[in-house]
């Protein structure tokens, strides 16, 4: 007798059955994940400035253990509480301040205290935020008699990837004699690469200390192209960069043309350029 149609179907079921039996079907294994990319930053080179203009030194975590700024015009000691910053110390011959980070319950960095030889706290930095976003900073200088004073604020707005779109500065009066300013910078046409240097926005060169960036980035990408407008205009200018990039994304070289829009220099266009090596 013929075996049945309902009958075939199940033997053949059957025979599958024990073929996968027989023959498991194995899965690749997931990849395994890779550890975060370490960009070690060791020098920023500016042309006609002092060279290395910024130095890094690191500890064997990756952390900066030491920065150098304009050939040792400022030598920063780095010290830890965990993986937070909670000192840097000047130890360069001229300057023994140290600057003292204090943190929110959330983590964030709240608070820069510069600290004298005396033991004196003559500044103060305080950070503001809208979310993981720093919004505000604000450096205040201590008068005697009267408490502290805020000579600089920068107010930051940014673009939806989080890189920053505008710092407006605002340097108010300070001694009812030298007039307060504002001006604006203006941060455009963003690579996809990786931004190693945005600590140097907010440093004001040989006039104040160079801080660290703690839980909070300006720039993850770089601008091609900056515009500068003051409300006097006297030094108004726009700079368009172009880079040249390391095979891990980072920039090995940023070249600009900075031509001048307002005071005695408008018209006039100059070449800027800055270097970057790693280890």
């Amino acid at each position: 007798m013929k075996p049945t149609y309902a009958l075939t179907l199940t033997i053949c079921a059957l025979l599958l059955f024990a073929c996968k039996k027989d023959h498991p079907i194995h899965m690749p294994p997931p990849p395994e994940p890779q550890p975060a990319q370490k960009i070690l930053l060791k020098d920023v080179v500016i042309p006609h400035l002092p060279s290395p203009f910024y130095h890094f030194d690191y500890r064997q975590d990756s952390l900066p253990s030491n920065v150098n700024f304009a050939s040792g015009f400022s030598d920063y000691e780095v010290i830890y509480n965990g993986n937070k910053i909670a000192e840097m110390r000047n130890i360069n011959l001229a300057n023994h301040d140290t600057l003292r980070y204090s943190y929110g319950p959330d983590g964030k960095l709240e608070l820069i205290k510069f600290i004298n030889r005396s033991n004196v706290v003559y500044r103060l930095v305080e950070f503001l935020y809208n979310g993981d976003l720093v919004r505000e900073i604000d450096w205040s200088q201590k008068v005697e008699n009267v408490g502290y004073f805020v000579d600089r604020t920068l107010k930051m707005d940014y673009y939806p990837d989080g890189n920053v779109r505008t710092i407006a500065q605002r340097r108010p009066s300070f001694d009812g004699v030298t007039p307060e300013t504002n001006d604006t910078t203006l941060f455009e046409q963003y690579d996809d690469k990786i931004n190693v240097d945005d600590f140097s926005l907010i440093h004001v060169p040989f006039n104040d200390h160079l801080l660290l960036f703690q839980r909070f980035r300006l720039q993850k990408n770089n601008a091609r192209k900056e515009t500068f407008t003051q409300d006097t205009h006297l030094n108004d200018n726009v700079v368009t960069y172009t880079f040249t990039y390391n095979n891990d994304k980072t920039p090995s070289a940023k070249n600009g043309s900075q031509t001048f829009t307002g005071g005695s220099l408008a018209g006039q266009t100059f070449q800027v350029s800055t270097n970057y090596t790693y280890y």
